[in-house]
């Protein structure tokens, strides 16, 4: 693949993620101050209960298209790749009709005995029909990212958030659904209508796609065991680690409530970290996700080709830039925490665990780009196991902790599962693909560079105050502004960013085919 089209695809998802969560962030403030944060807590914990289903339909299938679609094109047999398409759909819309079945029939023992409000009923059942819609979407966006057509597998999640958001909106405004059941049902019946509408509208672009091509239906097949390969271990390993997730969620507010909360507070707590700060704490990462996504392509392209070099390459780079963007994206959160609080959701509290969990950040970026290594280098059981074992040990500290210490509790909780997840999973990474990290230029001067920028925005603030007097958010954006300066500066200086890091990223634009010295065309090796 050329390294301008790896990059204007990257840009282009870039941009959409980037947009696409900030509307997802404006959608939850315009939700919270509709239902509050104990609203918040309840619309989480049914969220988490309706992602189980989806998981089961869902997971690793995405994946799974593209990989296969990725390594039929590769080999030069789109044949096989149309049919590995129909294969994985075939996959998806049976168990989300499983998945679908089990959640309608349950929704009142779940809602009653499991997230303690019977309230929770009604919005869990209008969720339902959504699933098949959103199985059929997820093997799409496969597809088009296997294809490289960035613009595509952005435009379908476009049409879901918008669509959701004005459903919603349009609900609030002409019928004003009075209580949290009522609120929650509107809120859902968004989400289905969403689901619905990107669904058809990605099923249409498929069907471009195809003709536009000519990709002929062919005599190729693709079994079942390939897409089995690629999706049950991660099926399996999600679906585990959400079962986990859910009993998790649950967990949380019984544990705060036994450590003192009521049931509303308690909520609220739930609601203010997973439903407010999260997100906060994963928005900049709209940049390395689209990043990430293609790279399992690009990846396991390299890998069937047997391009070693070019794999160590790709992901010596990665490191990298994830390192010296997810440093930059710490200082920041921590020293503008407060601010960004009330320019979010006009709540100090939230700036205050913001602040808090805000050192956990380089982690969670690395092990978000470290995943979709290894899912290109065929290592996604690794994967399963680490998240499997780590879902196990956070709810075993949730059941103990939570309820002796509250937040707190939950709070260490998280830090020990972000360390635990991502070291087993860059550890594997290094013994697969051989990487050496180099820790003084990735990670020492980054920080200190980082640390750097931020004390001396703060010190001129505090030399000439009002100097980034613009409102809330033009506060915040010049903060930010000003800090990216000072640390791409002293990146520069410090030599974490060498003149050959520039003159590759300039390179990505031109546009050079991949090559390989014939030392480096033999078939990747199986590593233990």
């Amino acid at each position: 693949m050329k390294k301008r089209e790896f990059l204007l695809n990257a840009l282009v998802m870039a941009a959409s993620s980037l947009i696409l969560r900030t509307a997802n962030i404006a959608y939850r403030v315009y939700i919270t101050d509709k239902v509050g944060a104990a609203g918040m807590g309840l619309y989480q914990l049914i969220s988490s209960v309706f992602l189980l289903a989806v998981t089961v339909c869902t997971s690793g299938i995405s994946l799974a298209v593209t990989r296969l679609v990725a390594e039929a094109t590769g080999s030069g047999r789109p044949s096989r790749g149309r049919n590995a398409v129909l294969k994985c759909v075939l996959w998806s819309g049976t168990l989300s009709l499983v998945s679908g079945g089990a959640l309608w029939m349950g929704a009142d023992f779940i809602a009653a005995e499991l997230l303690g409000s019977e309230a929770a009923a009604a919005p869990l059942r209008i969720l339902v029909p959504g699933l098949p819609f959103m199985a059929v979407s997820s093997c799409m966006r496969g597809y088009f990212v296997a294809l490289r057509s960035a613009v595509k597998a952005s435009a379908g999640e476009f049409l879901e958030q918008f669509s959701t958001m004005g459903t919603v909106a349009a609900i609030f405004l002409y019928f004003a659904p009075s209580g949290l059941e009522n609120a929650c049902c509107a809120i859902m019946l968004g989400a289905t209508a969403g689901e619905i509408l990107s669904c058809l509208f990605n099923l249409a672009l498929y069907l471009h796609s195809v003709r536009k091509n000519r990709v002929p239906a062919g005599a190729e097949k693709t079994s079942f065991r390939s897409v089995a390969h690629i999706a049950l271990p991660s099926m399996a390993g999600y679906t585990a680690r959400n079962i986990l997730s859910t009993i998790e969620n649950v967990l949380i507010p019984r544990g705060l409530k036994k450590n003192g909360a009521s049931a509303d507070a308690s909520l609220a707590q739930y609601g203010m970290i997973h439903g407010m700060v999260m997100p906060m704490l994963y928005f900049p990462s709209a940049f390395l996700s689209a990043f990430s996504s293609l790279l399992v392509p690009e990846v396991a392209e390299a890998c069937a080709a047997g391009y070693k070099r070019s794999i160590e390459r790709l992901t010596c780079r990665s490191i990298q830039l994830t390192l010296l963007f997810s440093f930059f994206v710490m200082s920041v959160f921590w020293a503008f925490s407060g601010e960004l609080g009330l320019a979010f959701y006009k709540n100090s509290d939230t700036g205050n665990i913001l602040r808090i969990l805000c050192p956990l950040v380089p982690l969670m970026y690395l092990d978000s780009i470290v995943d979709s290594i290894l899912k290109g280098l065929d290592q996604q059981v690794s994967s399963l196991k680490y998240n499997f074992s780590d879902s196990c040990i956070r709810v075993a500290l949730v059941y103990f902790l939570v309820p002796q210490f509250g937040v707190k509790g939950y709070l260490c909780v998280l830090f020990f599962s972000t360390i635990f997840n991502a070291t087993l999973s860059i550890h594997r990474l290094i013994v697969v693909s051989r990487v050496e990290i180099r820790v003084l230029d990735w990670i020492v001067k980054p920080l200190v560079s980082a640390a750097l920028a931020v004390s001396l925005v703060i010190l001129l603030e505090n030399l000439i105050p009002g100097i980034f007097a613009f409102g809330t958010w033009g506060t915040a954006a010049a903060h930010a502004g000003v800090s990216l300066i000072l640390y791409c500066s002293f990146l520069w200086m410090t030599g974490a960013f060498t003149k050959p890091d520039l003159q590759w990223l300039v390179g990505i634009f031109r546009a050079v085919p991949r090559t390989e010295s014939p030392s480096y065309r033999k078939p990747l090796e199986s590593r233990r």
